[in-house]
């Protein structure tokens, strides 16, 4: 059985991690990195494994791991399309998608 801190400093270590990776992948389609964040990626994806195999008795914690794994899963997604897209040498679902870019666009400008 796992203890109810293990389990929320997983949770916590998930997120951490999630956002981290997300962070390495925007930098990396940014050009800013020369390789995407592969090791990272493994290692998100084995705390996923590794906390879906726990049994987690608390709503809540189902809830936030629930959460956590459909917005990794969605931007895996992201991610693999713009890496195909990359190969390709076509511009991507992140391309062209600065900052600015996003305010002028909503802002109608």
């Amino acid at each position: 059985m796992t203890d109810k801190s293990d389990v929320e400093r997983d949770l916590k270590t998930l997120e951490a991690e999630l956002r981290r990776l997300e962070a390495e992948y925007n930098m990396y389609f940014a050009g800013r990195l020369p390789r995407p964040p592969v090791e990272t990626r493994r290692r998100v994806a084995g705390l996923i494994r590794q906390l879906d195999r726990q049994r987690l008795s608390n709503y809540a914690e189902r809830f936030r791991f629930t959460t956590l794994q459909s917005r990794f899963q969605t931007f895996s997604d992201l991610w693999d399309r713009g890496l195909r897209a990359k190969e390709e040498g076509r511009p991507g679902p992140m391309a062209g998608r600065s900052v600015e870019g996003v305010k002028k666009s909503r802002s109608g400008s």
